[in-house]
């Protein structure tokens, strides 16, 4: 749903760019506006289902990322995102503010709680289904009314269950939770060119790899992946120069994108050299003593940041 020519794409930037033109290219307009004009209440409308189907990650399947991705459609869709989306949602469904009352959590710290709750429910029903297995095996009656095998089968999977448990770290709440708090990323269509190799080289694969590694729960390893990746976007789409990676960073040439603006970039590139030195003080000296779940938190931010980075390339 990403190159601007399909259907669905072209359905989206349709209306979204009516009604941008309708509101004078400003969000704050949205809400007034419909209020008063119920031909804009219906463009907005128009334009949350639009974006519904035109939605990259609600046919993603198993992957993080697509490419190649169309720019202006990246463009579009990430204004929308960031700035039309609550207004456009207001305007056609009224302010659910007050039914939930005021939240004085962050943004990522809401993210983060739903995904968490998410994937306790997820998590909690596959334990049940495995308890409701192991009960109706231990009723010993009804065997006869189970295919052959099939005790057996579920006996050893159970095992094999209880094995993974006790031998790995597997966090199955985790899994779920980080899965669902990786942002998508659309690859643009000159930084999809640039890796014409999808073998183990390939920027792409990298960029799989290190949201695989946070999701499985090895947080060191996706973030010197994230520094990599930074690394070679920066060399490769930003031209930026630099005997290394702080002097890069800082290229008077180099032109970041507002949502990984340069101290955004230092903070990924702090954390990275944290973790790849162990032991000096002064690189972690700038960050934050985390635990576990702020570290967690911090490269679901930096996640995004890389993302920005990523999707402004040429």
């Amino acid at each position: 749903m990403t190159n601007k020519d399909s259907p669905e794409a072209l359905a989206f930037l349709t209306v979204f760019n009516r009604l941008k033109g309708l509101v004078d290219d400003d969000p704050a307009n949205i809400v007034p506006d419909a209020e008063k004009d119920e031909s804009i209440r219906d463009l907005c409308a128009d334009l949350f289902f639009a974006a519904h189907f035109a939605d990259p990650p609600s046919a993603r399947g198993p992957d993080t990322l697509t490419a190649p991705a169309d720019p202006v459609f990246i463009r579009a869709w990430r204004e929308y995102e960031a700035d039309y989306a609550g207004p456009v949602f207001t305007a056609v469904f009224g302010d659910l503010s007050g039914l939930v009352g005021e939240d004085h959590r962050t943004l990522p710290d809401r993210r983060w709680d739903a995904a968490d709750d998410d994937a306790r429910e997820a998590s909690s029903g596959i334990e049940q289904a495995m308890s409701f297995a192991q009960d109706n095996i231990d009723q010993e009656h009804r065997h006869a009314s189970f295919p052959e095998g099939f005790v057996e089968d579920v006996t050893e999977g159970l095992k094999a269950w209880d094995k993974l448990h006790s031998e790995t770290r597997f966090d199955l709440r985790g899994i779920f939770r980080r899965r669902a708090l990786i942002p998508f990323v659309l690859i643009p269509r000159a930084v999809s060119a640039k890796y014409p190799d999808k073998g183990r080289h390939s920027l792409l694969t990298n960029l799989r790899q290190a949201h695989d590694a946070f999701v499985f729960g090895v947080p060191h390893a996706s973030i010197a992946m994230m520094r990599s990746i930074m690394e070679a976007v920066l060399h490769d789409h930003y031209r930026a120069n630099g005997s290394s990676l702080h002097a890069m960073i800082e290229d008077r040439r180099f032109s970041p994108p507002k949502a990984a603006n340069k101290a955004a970039l230092h903070r990924l590139r702090m954390l990275a050299n944290s973790v790849l030195h162990l032991g000096d003080k002064q690189l972690s000296s700038g960050l934050p003593n985390l635990d576990e779940e702020g570290l967690e938190k911090e490269i679901v931010r930096l996640l995004f940041v890389l993302r920005a980075l990523i999707e402004g390339a040429k």
